[in-house]
């Protein structure tokens, strides 16, 4: 069966990937100390900031801890399985390297997506997870079975940012290099980083429907505290899926565009 087929080479790349972060162990140190350094810094940039104010556009600081604890679990996740690989997307295109994975019987989407792994940020899927259990109650999160909630949000938060991140590289297929788009894509996370009703409405809607990059943290915190109407969820989907669709349209059409290094 395909499914079967696909589960065995990803347990196979994850198994690479864990020998390679295992010989190599200072960088496995050196990331999760670096990861840890962010994460303070945006806890204390808070911090600083519930000390001069009681609520930042209705969000307590609890609350806004909980947020943070959800996106720092979301972006390990994306980080853990393809962030790397969108680093060396640039690299399967103007190297040529994409040849052998079109060579391969399986999709070369799939193989160039899931070669890499960050094994290091595992930790911080399960740090991100205790700050936001730490602050759950204060926050008022029920708790219970809804932690299955924040579970299935934390994937929406992951596909939002494999196809987000995936249009801003597709383009290597069209340019020389894709280090600015990816640059500008690093621009536009750092307002994940906030929860997204402390901004003007027309930037809001920018970040909810143009470039979704609220669906990573700040709507899955919502959605857990708060909940969302339908027509709420609804839009989540259908924007992920309009990204998704579009993001296959231009991988088939910068295979045609594609120059092998054999050509």
């Amino acid at each position: 069966m395909a499914i079967t087929k696909y589960l065995e080479i990803f347990r196979v790349q994850a198994k690479n990937n864990w020998v390679r972060e295992a010989v190599y162990r200072t960088n496995f140190l050196t990331a999760v100390a670096t990861d840890i350094v962010w994460m303070a810094i945006e806890l204390s940039l808070f911090s600083v900031i519930y000390s001069n104010v009681p609520n930042l556009a209705g969000w307590t600081k609890p609350q806004v801890y909980f947020f943070l604890g959800i996106f720092f679990s979301s972006d390990a996740l994306f980080t853990v399985f393809f962030m790397r690989n969108f680093w060396n997307f640039s690299d399967l295109v103007n190297k040529g390297e994409l040849d052998i994975l079109l060579t391969k019987p399986a999709h070369p989407l799939f193989l160039a997506l899931t070669k890499s792994m960050s094994v290091a940020a595992v930790f911080n899927i399960f740090l991100g997870l205790g700050i936001s259990y730490k602050f759950s109650e204060a926050a008022g999160f029920a708790g219970g079975w809804k932690w299955l909630l924040v579970f299935a949000w934390l994937m929406v938060g992951l596909a939002t940012a494999i196809v987000l991140r995936f249009a801003f590289s597709i383009w290597i297929f069209w340019t020389e290099r894709s280090w600015a788009l990816s640059r500008m894509y690093y621009q536009f996370f750092a307002i994940a980083t906030k929860p997204d009703t402390i901004y003007p409405y027309a930037i809001r809607y920018f970040f909810l429907t143009i470039l979704p990059f609220g669906f990573i943290g700040s709507v899955p915190a919502r959605a857990v505290l708060h909940g969302i109407s339908n027509q709420e969820a609804i839009h989540v989907f259908a924007v992920i899926a309009t990204f998704g669709i579009i993001d296959g349209f231009l991988w088939n059409r910068g295979l045609k565009r594609y120059q092998s290094a054999s050509s």
